[in-house]
């Protein structure tokens, strides 16, 4: 019965969404989908897990509909004044970045990923010279993974340079979608990123590039299409190759990752269906309990009452380790208290960051606030056009796209790589007009 009541208010929310916004990729179909699915695997009980209590239930329910209620509160407020339709043909394209045709944007991905190649190269080195050899690295990769959490692997860069992959990630999203086309500058910034996960054993990060840039390029590909004077045509068959090239990549890789691992694939209880996939490449059994489980540990957080955390200190972590290193506060304890469901994980998604940090009110008005703040942003970029809001519109999806996991912003990348964004953008937009202006005055003179 469960199963067909997720379902039914998960497809409800997916419709509504394409009717507001009018595209299929909108936050609300989103949201739809990660945290229905993510209780739909939950149900299928897969895995014995234990059942959710009212509490959870009722939590679920209600951090769904504040976010609903604060898309309709954007959308009620526009209603009180007659706009146009977002997506009514324009005549004219104003975006400063491109102005020189997009040759600065070119090298911003070049830069950014040649960075994020180099911090990836020299994390390679470090631990090469740490246990003897590239074969010994993977056979270490479970006491590397363990080093990088505890924040044991330093090297003479600092680690938040490889964050620079995600801003070319950006860039390298708005400018395969002004293009028309998939190339070598599309895949670029993937390299560093992908290099750097697969010596630190990690598979978020590749899973956030691959995120960032697919929320880029198609919500700026729908402010292309709505111009009427410059056609912005795009081959399907080119993109639909090139994208599951890249989810290739990305799933081959992270794949390595769990092999190097070792993940146990044997879980006591596991349905015949789960027990089948042991031995599957791709899709395995730590899979389904990467996608189900989430939900599981929020329940058992929530029944267990005892974490206490200081106001902002998960939602906010890289803010407040940074208040630790000035000597401001004293350093928050990093790694997320596990819990047995009946398997031992530790993430719980968003909802349980909200409830440490803010309390009940937290669980509500985080969501509520989540929802206000990105529909304001939707209308913002595709009224004013403007690169720095889709930057941030970009960083919120993120959120969403992961809060059946974790609250996003308990990670440096998302808020450095944010940060990197808005100050190049500027800078870039800067160069382009003189990059023009330079063309112009050469065309008059010759």
């Amino acid at each position: 019965m469960s199963l067909l009541i997720v379902a039914s208010i998960s497809f409800f929310g997916i419709v509504l969404g394409k009717i507001i916004f009018e595209k299929w990729i909108n936050h609300l179909t989103l949201y739809c989908i990660v945290m229905g699915g993510l209780i739909f695997f939950y149900e299928l009980k897969l895995l014995p897990y234990h059942d959710l209590t009212a509490l959870t239930w009722y939590i679920l329910i209600l951090s769904f509909l504040s976010f609903l209620f604060g898309i309709l509160t954007i959308i009620s407020a526009r209603s009180l004044k007659p706009r146009p339709q977002v997506f009514d043909k324009k005549s004219h394209l104003y975006i400063d970045i491109f102005l020189d045709g997009g040759s600065v944007v070119k090298y911003a991905i070049i830069i950014f990923s040649l960075i994020s190649l180099t911090a990836a190269i020299h994390n390679w080195l470090l631990l090469i010279k740490m246990f003897g050899s590239i074969p010994l690295v993977f056979l270490n990769a479970n006491k590397i993974y363990s080093m990088n959490i505890r924040g044991e692997i330093k090297g003479i860069l600092p680690y938040y340079i490889s964050h620079a992959g995600y801003a070319a990630v950006f860039f390298s999203g708005i400018y395969t979608a002004y293009k028309g086309k998939f190339s070598l500058l599309t895949f670029l910034p993937f390299i560093g990123i992908i290099v750097k996960e697969l010596a630190l054993v990690g598979r978020v990060g590749m899973l956030i590039a691959l995120l960032e840039f697919l929320f880029t390029f198609f919500l700026f590909r729908h402010l292309l299409k709505s111009y009427i004077t410059q056609k912005f045509k795009f081959s399907k068959l080119s993109a639909g190759v090139s994208l599951i090239i890249l989810l290739m990549l990305f799933i081959i890789s992270a794949s390595v990752v769990r092999i190097t691992r070792s993940s146990t694939e044997s879980f006591m209880g596991a349905s015949k269906q789960l027990k089948d996939l042991n031995n599957n490449f791709i899709i395995s059994p730590t899979m389904y309990l990467y996608f189900s489980s989430d939900v599981g540990v929020l329940n058992e957080y929530l029944k267990a009452d005892k974490e206490i955390a200081g106001f902002g200190q998960n939602t906010f972590l890289p803010v407040h380790l940074f208040l630790a290193k000035l000597g401001a506060i004293e350093k928050p304890y990093e790694l997320q208290r596990g819990y047995f469901i009946p398997m031992w994980t530790n993430t719980g998604t968003y909802l349980r960051e909200l409830h440490a940090d803010f309390g009940v009110v937290g669980l509500f008005l985080g969501p509520y606030l989540l929802g206000l703040l990105i529909t304001w942003l939707w209308f913002q970029f595709y009224e004013k056009q403007k690169i720095v809001i889709l930057a941030i519109l970009v960083h919120l999806y993120i959120i969403i796209a992961l809060s059946f996991l974790v609250m996003t912003t308990r990670l440096s990348l998302w808020f450095f790589s944010l940060f990197l964004i808005i100050v190049s953008v500027p800078i870039l937009e800067k160069l382009a007009r003189i990059n023009k202006k330079s063309s112009a005055a050469i065309h008059k003179m010759s």
